[in-house]
């Protein structure tokens, strides 16, 4: 496993990819292509210390405009790509530093970064430096399933950034990422993640995936009621938050509970 020979080929650098790209909005607005607009790596040495970083914006191809949804995201704007250079200027200074590393495979985490990268080299009908990049990319997902006995693989980085105890939030700055995903690979591998806060976040993933899948009021559902009908609600409101309901998880009633509290709503 590749993993397993870091250790002992003392020369081996690795290289973390993440890269941002113009996301849809809601509405799938299809004048807006998904393109990448931001790539970020960093190069390790064999104990993880971080000798090399890269990060550049990358100006639109296909797209007028950033879509919101990537504002809202990356915090990137149009006008921050204005003096961007392209895609294939930016890959071309992104394989130099492979080559220079002599970097066989690319850690990214998961499958989106190699869709968006391979949609976008479409665009450009870049066939050499873009492809070079692409062909490399390896889902580290894959060292962290085997490493963890399929435990914890696949929760995204906030969840493995907490198990692993690396401070800070994901921030979705593609150099950010690239070195967070470092930072876990080489606990996660040679030092394990904490138990107690997996299960604890874990416990809390879980719950959260149920409140979400028991909600059933919205905010159009809301009807004005009496006074004494807003009292019965707010006893059991109260009988709810106080005590454990069989074959009941914190989710779910978590999820009746805000039902409830939207759906009744006092004169």
């Amino acid at each position: 496993m590749i993993f397993d020979k870091l250790k002992k080929q003392k020369a081996v650098y690795s290289c973390f990819y993440d890269s941002e790209f113009n996301a849809y909005d809601d509405n799938k607005n299809l004048n807006i292509p998904q393109e990448v607009v931001s790539i970020g790596i960093c190069i390790t040495n064999y104990k993880g210390v971080i000798i090399e970083k890269f990060y550049s914006l990358i100006s639109l191809k296909a797209a007028k405009r950033i879509s919101n949804r990537c504002t809202e995201i990356t915090g990137i704007k149009t006008r921050d790509l204005k003096d961007a250079e392209n895609f294939e200027q930016v890959t071309n200074k992104v394989v130099k530093l492979l080559k220079k590393y002599s970097i066989k495979s690319i850690y990214c985490y998961g499958l989106e970064d190699k869709r968006v990268l391979e949609k976008t080299i479409e665009l450009y009908d870049n066939k050499r430096s873009g492809r070079y990049i692409a062909k490399m990319l390896y889902d580290v997902r894959n060292d962290f399933k085997k490493k963890t006995k399929g435990i914890a693989w696949d929760q995204g980085l906030p969840f493995l950034k907490g198990i692993c105890e690396i401070d800070g939030p994901v921030i979705h700055d593609a150099l950010q990422d690239a070195i967070d995903l470092s930072r876990i690979y080489y606990k996660l591998i040679y030092s394990g993640y904490n138990e107690k806060i997996y299960e604890k976040l874990n416990r809390e993933r879980e719950e959260l995936i149920s409140y979400k899948r028991n909600r059933r009021i919205k905010e159009e559902n809301a009807t004005v009621v009496s006074a004494d009908l807003v009292r019965s609600k707010n006893k059991l409101v109260d009988f709810l938050e106080k005590n454990e309901i069989l074959h009941m998880d914190a989710g779910a009633k978590r999820a009746i509970i805000d039902d409830l509290n939207l759906l009744f709503i006092g004169e």
